[in-house]
C-alpha cells in the first residue's frame, strides 16, 4: 500500500508501485485511498499528476469535498495517495459518485472534478447527506434487480424442478412482505441491498433502512441458498440504493426468475423462469422454462 509520512511538519505522500494499464490508469489526476470501518474509500481528482507535489495540491482543492465527507461519515479519514488502480471498483461492492469544485486560476476561478469510489456498505450505515453536500453529488445510474424471495433448497429438491411446476414464495404470505433491491451483480449476502414493501410483487415500494425488517428464522440446515428475482427495467441512480428513500420502485419486469446465489466457488445461475401466479394468500412461481441440468453439486 502507500504511505503518508510525515517529516518535519511536511507531509510526503509516496505512491505504490505501478500496475498494469487499463481504463482507470489512462486517467491523468490523481487517486487516493483511504480506509473506513467498511472498506477502502478511492478518491480521483481531475487534472495532471507527474509527481508528489501534483498530488498534494490534487488533494487540497478538494479540502471542501474533505471536510464533508469527515462530518458526514463522523471520523476524520487518512487519505494516502496511490498508483493508477488496474481498473475502477466494481458497481457490486462500490457505489460512484462525482463531485465539482471550482479553484482559482490564472484566468478566474475554473471548475474541476473529482470522483469516489465508496462502498455500498459503508453508504448503508450512513443517514443522507447534509443539503449542501447533497446538492453538489451527482449519482451515476446503476442496474438493479428486486429480490422478493430467499430460499435454502436441496439438492434433491432442485431436480425435481420441471416446466408447469411452481415455486411458493414463503415471505408472501406474511402481512409484512419485503424483498431486497440490490445492484445487478451484488451478492446476495446479509445487509445486501435496501427493503423493499411489497403489497404486491406488481407495486413494490422503497422503505428507508431506518425501518426495521422483520426477523426471520434461520434454516435448519445449510442447504444451498436461491432467490426468485424480478428484473427492474430503468437503472437507478447511486443514492437511491443506499437506503435514505422512501417511494415507489415504478415499473418491474413481467417475468421472475429461479437464481441458485453466488458462493465462493460459483457464480449466480438463473435456472428458470416463469410468471408470478397467486397462491392462496401469497404468490408462487409457475416455472416456464429451465435453463440447466440440475445435478446435485460434488
Amino acid at each position: 500500500m502507500s504511505e503518508l509520512t510525515t517529516i518535519t511538519g511536511v507531509a510526503m505522500l509516496r505512491p505504490v508501485a505501478s500496475r498494469p494499464a487499463s481504463d482507470a490508469s489512462s486517467l491523468t489526476g490523481a487517486w487516493f485511498e483511504a480506509a473506513t470501518r467498511s472498506g477502502l474509500i478511492r478518491l480521483y481528482a481531475d487534472g495532471t499528476t507527474r509527481h508528489a507535489c501534483d498530488a498534494a495540491v490534487a488533494l487540497a482543492r478538494c479540502q471542501m469535498l474533505l471536510d464533508a465527507l469527515d462530518g458526514w461519515i463522523g471520523t476524520a479519514l487518512d487519505w494516502r495517495w496511490i498508483a493508477a488502480p488496474a481498473s475502477v471498483t466494481a458497481a457490486a461492492s462500490h457505489a460512484r459518485v462525482h463531485w465539482r469544485g471550482q479553484r482559482n486560476d490564472k484566468g478566474g476561478r475554473k471548475e474541476f472534478g473529482c470522483r469516489l469510489e465508496m462502498p455500498w456498505a459503508l453508504l448503508r450505515t450512513l443517514q443522507a447527506p447534509e443539503a449542501t453536500l447533497a446538492a453538489q453529488l451527482q449519482w451515476p445510474e446503476v442496474p438493479v434487480v428486486l429480490a422478493l424471495s430467499q430460499l435454502h433448497i436441496g439438492d434433491h429438491e432442485i431436480a425435481l424442478l420441471e416446466p408447469g411446476g411452481a415455486v411458493v414464495l414463503p415471505e408472501s404470505m406474511q402481512r409484512d412482505w419485503r424483498g431486497t433491491l440490490r445492484t445487478l451483480d451484488e451478492p446476495a449476502l446479509p445487509g445486501a441491498g435496501v427493503p423493499v414493501s411489497l403489497p404486491s410483487p406488481w407495486s413494490p415500494h422503497r422503505i428507508s433502512t431506518a425501518t426495521p425488517a422483520p426477523a426471520s428464522a434461520a434454516p435448519a440446515a445449510r442447504a444451498p441458498l436461491y432467490e426468485v428475482r424480478l428484473g427492474v427495467p430503468h437503472a437507478l441512480a447511486g443514492d437511491r440504493l443506499a437506503g435514505w428513500y422512501d417511494g415507489d420502485l415504478g415499473a418491474v419486469g413481467e417475468r421472475a426468475g429461479l437464481w441458485r446465489c453466488a458462493s465462493e466457488r460459483e457464480p449466480a445461475v438463473c435456472l428458470g423462469a416463469g410468471e408470478l401466479i397467486p397462491w392462496g394468500d401469497g404468490w408462487a412461481l409457475a416455472l416456464a422454462d429451465l435453463y440447466e441440468i440440475r445435478q446435485p453439486r460434488h
